[in-house]
């Protein structure tokens, strides 16, 4: 039996030598080529997304002193992006110094909001709270004058509506707000955004006082307080 098996020759062993090298090149090369491939489509998704960035940048406005008194607020510091399923809005602005503006007090609430806590000055280390909302005028050329409280009434031929925005502890030097309005959403009071394209949008920053726990800490941060003349706004006309 032994006598009859067949053993390589040094010819044969060449070839699958050769053989085994020409499947390592090729294997080196689909590899290169598929990291070739995975660098280009992060590349082009890369180029996509600059792109959609830059083409929503939207529109820029700034948020006045408390009130529309006093020097401005922030610079550019309110941002507004319509599309036609809804609006998007964001604001960065400066901490306020706690102590160093006029406070509400718990009791200026909306009759449609629900209570508020009394509102304390926050100390050193204790952070305040803000929230943001959007107040939306639908057909702002249907306003009475300039479109106000008056535009928010039931039957207001404007149709204007409140949104909560978003809502912040501010432990650092700077806020950042961001929020959605979906075509069709219900407002906090007021219509449902009908015509975001052409809306005229206004963001209000309204100031809770020390951040609280519990449930008073959750009334600060879902609930209005105050009135337009403590609030820092900013406008988008359409």
């Amino acid at each position: 039996m032994t006598g009859n098996m067949r053993h390589g020759t040094p010819s044969d062993e060449r070839q699958q030598r050769t053989d085994e090298s020409d499947r390592q090149i090729r294997k080196d090369l689909i590899m290169k080529w598929l990291f070739a491939g995975l660098v280009a489509i992060v590349v082009v998704a890369v180029i996509v997304l600059l792109s959609a960035r830059d083409t929503e940048e939207g529109e820029r406005a700034d948020f006045a002193g408390q009130g529309g008194d006093g020097p401005t607020f922030a610079v550019d510091g309110a941002r507004l992006v319509r599309a036609d399923d809804g609006l998007r809005v964001q604001a960065v602005v400066p901490t306020p110094t706690p102590g160093s503006y006029e406070y509400p007090s718990g009791d200026m609430v909306a009759k449609w909001a629900t209570p508020h806590p009394r509102i304390v000055v926050g100390g050193p280390g204790e952070p305040e709270a803000f929230t943001m909302w959007a107040i939306v005028f639908n057909y702002p050329d249907l306003c009475t004058e300039d479109c106000d409280l008056d535009d928010l009434a039931e039957g207001a031929a404007a149709k204007g509506g409140v949104f909560q925005a978003d809502a912040r502890i501010a432990a650092d030097d700077e806020m950042e707000f961001m929020g959605s309005i979906r075509l069709g959403q219900s407002p906090s009071t007021g219509s449902a955004l009908e015509n975001p394209l052409g809306a005229e949008v206004h963001l209000a920053i309204a100031p809770h006082g020390k951040a609280l726990g519990g449930t008073d800490g959750w009334r600060q941060l879902n609930g209005p307080v105050g009135n337009p003349t403590l609030w820092w706004a900013a406008t988008f006309s359409p």
